[in-house]
């Protein structure tokens, strides 16, 4: 029988550590992600799934080890930056803002930005979009959560 292709990682984990002052949440942490592939990362409370999950998305640094992304080393500064890159993560516990619109929770990680501002008009567009992917066209996204 013939082996499978071999399939370079998307993005490589290596060695990758985080402490939040006593507390070790990741220690030496291997792992990689092939283009196209969909992986579950599954773990006890605590075990370290969502600092894994933060650090490849850029919203938290690393404090050891070393990222590649198509086999170039990277460190992503924020999630807009590996948003550029093609990662984007959906987290678990994600909570809505109450006095944000629903447009500007949908847009909050990476809102649309013109001249330095927050483009209002195509964060509504972005945000009708995303509505519209998961049948929720007849909510509006200017009104605010809480309403």
């Amino acid at each position: 029988m013939a082996e499978a292709p071999q399939r370079t990682a998307r993005i490589a984990l290596a060695g990758v550590s985080k402490r939040y002052g006593g507390v070790t949440a990741l220690d030496g942490v291997d792992f990689a992600c092939s283009g196209g592939s969909i992986h579950a990362v599954l773990g006890e409370n605590g075990a370290g799934k969502s600092t894994l999950i933060k650090i490849i998305s850029g919203v938290v640094q690393p404090d050891g080890g070393e990222i590649a992304l198509a086999g170039r080393a990277m460190r992503f500064a924020d999630p807009a930056s590996a948003n550029a890159a093609g990662i984007v993560c959906i987290f678990q516990e994600l909570s809505l803002v109450p006095d944000l619109t629903v447009a500007d929770n949908i847009c909050l990680a990476d809102p649309p930005r013109r001249f330095g501002l927050i483009d209002r008009s195509a964060q509504r567009c972005r945000a009708e979009a995303a509505l519209a992917v998961v049948g929720c066209e007849d909510v509006n996204p200017l009104l605010r959560v809480r309403d």
